[in-house]
């Protein structure tokens, strides 16, 4: 376990340090070997962090969180303990303390205070923080993420300008991946059917101008987030990125439904962006 400064190459735009909330389960230590890996791919730092279990001294969890960190000491880590309750607060305490911090963590954990817990936990993190957070569903692949390609990018209809491009732009620009833009038309949406080619289009051509790979796909589905996260097996998909709320329409991006259920069927971690309030 070491700590020290990040490259002078890393890329700042997308993060400086990586913090994985732990609980002590096996399923919350999926989301590591996630963020070991990016973190070498853009040259930033591990931050290892928990909070008190109740059953655990804090020499216990201290040894713990330095144990994993000796999995792999080619990526420079860091732990923490953080004894403040709830566990969104404790996050968002860590993140919030220095500038370009990304939150990695899996969708459950061990119970207790379940550190992973995709829901209130997790909603409360993001919307607080107002960073993107990058979230491993219980379908991500072991072995992710075999070779870094493509982005999923997932829009909403209703804004041209959405906030998930800024972001995903980054990310692709870090990992050096090709962009699919997709946009998922429920049969109810009668919005979104309206010129969906155009609308994704024009997005398309946003990152285009950034010097992206893009193209776009139009997809048909009463199931958004599972047609979401099929096509992102075909690709296959390095990452998905969405936003976590819409602006109109039936709101297909809201972290309740969509993202949820993105997460929890892909087979590739999904980088959430805090959208429009």
């Amino acid at each position: 376990m070491t700590t020290v400064p990040i490259s002078e190459d890393a890329d700042r735009g997308v993060a400086q340090s990586i913090v994985v909330p732990l609980d002590g389960s096996p399923f919350a230590e999926r989301a590591v070997p996630v963020a070991r890996t990016i973190a070498r791919r853009i040259g930033a730092r591990l931050m290892l962090v928990t909070t008190d279990w109740g059953d655990w001294e804090s020499g216990d969890r201290k040894s713990y969180l330095e144990a994993i960190a000796r999995q792999d000491e080619d990526v420079p880590t860091e732990v923490a303990l953080i004894d403040e309750h709830p566990a969104a607060l404790a996050i968002e305490h860590v993140v919030n303390a220095a500038t370009g911090r990304l939150v990695c963590m899996t969708s459950h954990g061990r119970g207790g205070f379940r550190w992973a817990l995709l829901g209130s936990v997790a909603e409360q993190v993001v919307r607080d923080t107002h960073t993107p957070m990058l979230l491993v569903g219980r379908h991500c692949r072991v072995d992710w993420p075999g070779e870094f390609r493509h982005m999923l990018v997932c829009v909403d209809a209703s804004n041209v300008a959405d906030p998930i491009i800024p972001v995903a732009t980054r990310w692709a620009k870090a990992l050096r991946l090709d962009i699919r833009v997709a946009l998922v038309i429920h049969p109810l949406d009668v919005q979104g059917a309206t010129h969906p080619d155009e609308t994704v289009g024009a997005i398309v051509q946003r990152f285009v101008a950034e010097g992206l790979d893009a193209s776009p796909v139009v997809l048909r589905s009463s199931h958004i987030a599972g047609a979401i996260a099929d096509f992102a097996g075909t690709l296959p998909a390095t990452l998905i990125a969405m936003n976590t709320h819409a602006r109109s329409g039936i709101a297909r991006m809201t972290l309740g439904s969509v993202a949820m259920g993105a997460v929890g069927l892909a087979d590739c971690p999904v980088l959430l962006a805090p959208g429009p309030r």
